[in-house]
């Protein structure tokens, strides 16, 4: 233990006096962590109250901040190619890997559906890699579907070339409860454009179907 951490020593000091500085030493190092009712109000910064609704808060400039707790994080992948069964026709991406332990898993009986343990706002970021097998122009369709439920926007790619790859990126935020899932849903208008997975080379790994990289930012 530091000096810092030690009470201070009655010494020779009067009955009085040592309590005063006790007093200031409890109040310098003991935990304040309380649970945060409504309509308390920060009075400095560092105060760590845990809220009733599950998770804990800090004051900082005059009001309070929501503290991220582990977990809430995971990085899905789809290792091979997948085919549109037809045009102009939504698919699921099926995922086979899963890495990180963050309270996101991919159900064991639908690979489509990625579930969260627990509530809040995620961010999903990551890439789909797209091939096109002919020279025609052809969109590709990307978004996210929640608890079955498609959200309000999707990206969208025109390919043209024949034999090349493309990569569509992936960003969006998703509000999710616990215990939900979503699903990353795409279609093509023509059937020669899909997701596609590439063998690694002699000098650079594999390239997947599908990485996307998933992060709670608020709770």
């Amino acid at each position: 233990m530091s000096l810092v951490e030690r009470p201070p020593a009655p010494g020779r000091t009067n009955f009085r006096h040592y309590a005063e500085r006790l007093n200031d030493f409890l109040v310098r190092t003991k935990s304040k962590l309380a649970y945060y009712v409504a309509g308390d109000t920060p009075t400095e910064d560092g105060i760590v109250l845990y809220d009733r609704v599950g998770y804990p808060v800090v004051s900082k400039d005059n009001e309070w901040r929501q503290i991220v707790l582990a977990d809430g994080y995971a990085e899905v992948s789809r290792t091979t190619s997948q085919t549109a069964t037809a045009a102009d026709t939504v698919q699921n991406i099926s995922f086979d890997t899963i890495s990180g332990d963050g309270g996101i898993t991919i159900d064991a009986t639908d690979a489509t559906k990625i579930v969260f343990a627990e509530g809040g706002l995620y961010q999903l970021n990551g890439h789909l890699q797209l091939r096109s097998s002919s020279g025609s122009a052809k969109t590709f369709y990307y978004w996210v579907a929640l608890d079955g439920v498609n959200s309000g926007h999707s990206e969208r790619e025109t390919v043209h070339e024949n034999n090349s790859s493309h990569t569509i990126g992936v960003n969006d935020l998703v509000n999710i409860p616990e215990g939900s899932h979503i699903q990353i849903r795409w279609a093509v208008d023509d059937t020669d454009l899909w997701i596609d997975a590439t063998a690694a080379t002699a000098f650079a790994p594999q390239a997947n179907a599908a990485n996307i990289y998933i992060t709670r930012i608020q709770q």
